[in-house]
């Protein structure tokens, strides 16, 4: 029996502003049960068959992470003077400090040296290498 979308759309408007306690679709039945504490039906019967149960203690552990990389000294140092050049030239500014000119100059060539250091140690591409995409 098919009906006319005049009744469906009239059905869909009526079920819209029904009460939940005035909606068919959501009617107690006889294995629906109240909670005295909030007065919230819960459902008591079996649950979907397709959907296996979910234990709470089966949960995904990851691994330990592995231990970060040492580096060698002249890398450690490369990213003291990246790093350590600008904090320091940014406090000396926001506190006020007046810098002899030599300071300033050395701040600034440990900074660039430290890049141009980690710049050339990058590791480059092997031509010989078959994978030309991302690693992940």
């Amino acid at each position: 029996m098919a009906r006319d979308d005049e009744q469906v759309w009239a059905d869909l408007v009526e079920a819209f502003h029904a009460s939940p306690d005035e909606d068919p679709r959501w009617a107690v039945s006889s294995d629906d049960e109240v909670d005295g504490d909030d007065a919230a039906r819960t459902r008591t019967s079996s649950p979907d068959p397709t959907v296996p149960p979910a234990d709470p203690e089966d949960h995904f552990i990851p691994p330990p992470p592995p231990p970060l990389p040492r580096g060698d000294r002249v890398s450690r140092l490369a990213w003291a003077g990246v790093l350590g050049a600008p904090v320091f030239l940014v406090i000396t500014v926001a506190l006020g400090w007046r810098l002899p000119s030599w300071a300033t100059a050395l701040a600034v060539i440990a900074l660039f040296a430290g890049f141009a250091t980690l710049v050339t140690r990058l590791r480059g591409h092997d031509p010989h290498d078959p994978d030309d995409g991302a690693v992940v």
